[in-house]
């Protein structure tokens, strides 16, 4: 058996979870979202949608709606007709969690925090974890300078800051190293202050740094198009990071490299629903949230893009 994830905090987390529930296994990352090609009878695939609704194993997931006709159990089974964007999307850390915490070693379920902060909803996040491991509450240290003679101090609790360790090396493809981190660490504190995820955060870091800087970027109204080239996977990052900075419009991230892609947004389910027109990109994910692959030159969806929203 083998268990598919999707290569980002909540994907490593569910995985890691569902292996407790279900027994060692290897796991494995896919780079095209959902993809089966490799998935065999009797498989596990968590935090991602398959493509194939015909392969027969489990999926954990939350990526909703899922095909009424398909051949795998859904881990949770939520039927089209009383499907709302309400009712049970989380996280698929937080769904596996749930699924098998009576087989989760208590002093393991603090690595809650690391998918619920890698999808942005630390608000799930139960009591009992809190209680089992008051040290996420604890404030450390973030950075330090000084302003005009005085020190600028930022502190944040731990239960914040716990996917950056592990993002930093799945960003760089390093999944071993990942899953040693999240596997090995036996406090929140020793997970943040590891050595090694310090200089591979600060490798993302100078990376995400030098890609912005190159950076060709497109303005198409709500739409801000960045395109960028870097050897990790940056897109989603980059996506994230630059809101802000271009006053909280939908972006979208290209990956010239290779033509990964991620909109981050409140228009990310209107660009992806709007550009479906387009068979050379493909896009998906949940609301706010997604990821996708170009295929063809990004030359090519200029002059498209000009032609839809003139």
């Amino acid at each position: 058996m083998k268990i598919h994830a999707h290569h980002d905090a909540d994907g490593i987390t569910s995985a890691f979870f569902t292996q407790y529930g279900l027994g060692e296994a290897e796991i494995i990352f896919s780079d095209k979202f959902g993809d089966t090609s490799k998935f065999e009878k009797g498989d596990v695939m968590v935090d991602m949608r398959p493509d194939n609704p015909n392969i027969e194993g489990l999926v954990i997931d939350h990526h909703f709606p899922h095909p009424e006709k398909r051949k795998y159990k859904l881990i949770p089974d939520i039927p089209m007709k009383t499907f709302n964007y309400s009712n049970g999307i989380v996280p698929a850390s937080l769904i596996s969690w749930m699924e098998y915490k009576d087989k989760i070693p208590k002093n393991e379920w603090w690595k809650l925090a690391i998918g619920l902060a890698g999808d942005g909803q630390l608000e799930l996040m139960p009591t009992e974890v809190f209680k089992e491991c008051p040290s996420l509450m604890k404030s450390i240290k973030t950075s330090a300078y000084q302003s005009y003679g005085n020190w600028k101090i930022s502190m944040y609790p731990l239960y914040k800051l716990l996917s950056s360790p592990i993002n930093a090396f799945l960003r760089k493809g390093e999944f071993e190293s990942a899953i040693n981190l999240l596997k090995y660490s036996d406090s929140p504190y020793s997970l943040y202050t590891s050595e090694d995820a310090r200089i591979a955060k600060s490798d993302i870091k100078n990376e995400f740094q030098t890609a912005v800087k190159d950076s060709e970027m497109f303005d198409y109204g709500n739409l801000q198009l960045v395109v960028y080239y870097s050897k990790y996977r940056m897109s989603g990052y980059i996506a994230s990071a630059l809101q802000n900075s271009m006053n909280d419009k939908t972006l979208m991230a290209i990956n010239k490299r290779d033509g990964s892609l991620s909109v981050r947004g409140d228009l990310a389910t209107y660009y992806r629903d709007t550009l479906k027109e387009l068979e050379y990109l493909d896009i998906d994910g949940h609301a706010g949230f997604m990821g996708g692959k170009l295929s063809k030159n990004y030359n090519k969806l200029l002059v498209d893009l000009d032609r839809i929203f003139r």
